[in-house]
């Protein structure tokens, strides 16, 4: 019956310090997966809209006959960048050969997902501003 108290006691001690290193070691792992959510505006002058498309800070701007379109250059799979080949007009990862169209829809690869889109709009010297979330 000794050993049993014995036992217990331990065990009640233990937890103590189990609850103990919790409640003082939850502060600090929340504080080391925090990750402040930051916006990126990036503007693409008049000169820099005549290509099919043009890469400024992690954006390709694209022309098309409806317009322009921003695309993040982050692919969705493990967030490389992804690069731009004019003559088939299509995305590719160099990390793992994600395959995406001109307008960002996934083809092929293991990213599973499209390039994420950008809102876009004119400024008024004639440039067009994108925000990214960095």
């Amino acid at each position: 019956m000794f050993e049993r108290r014995k036992f217990i006691k331990k065990s009640a001690v233990w937890g103590g310090y189990a609850l103990g290193a919790l409640a003082l070691g939850f502060p600090v792992f929340s504080f080391v997966g925090f990750r402040k959510i930051s916006e990126k505006t990036i503007v693409f002058p008049p000169d820099a809209q005549n290509a099919i498309a043009n890469f400024k800070e992690g954006v390709y701007l694209m022309k098309s006959k409806e317009g322009f379109r921003a695309l993040s250059a982050k692919c969705p799979h493990l967030g490389c960048t992804v690069n731009f080949h004019a003559v088939s007009e299509t995305f590719k990862c160099p990390c793992h050969g994600s395959t995406f169209d001109a307008s960002g829809e996934w083809i092929s690869g293991p990213a599973r997902k499209n390039l994420q889109s950008l809102p876009v709009k004119k400024t008024p010297g004639g440039g067009i501003e994108t925000v990214i979330k960095i």
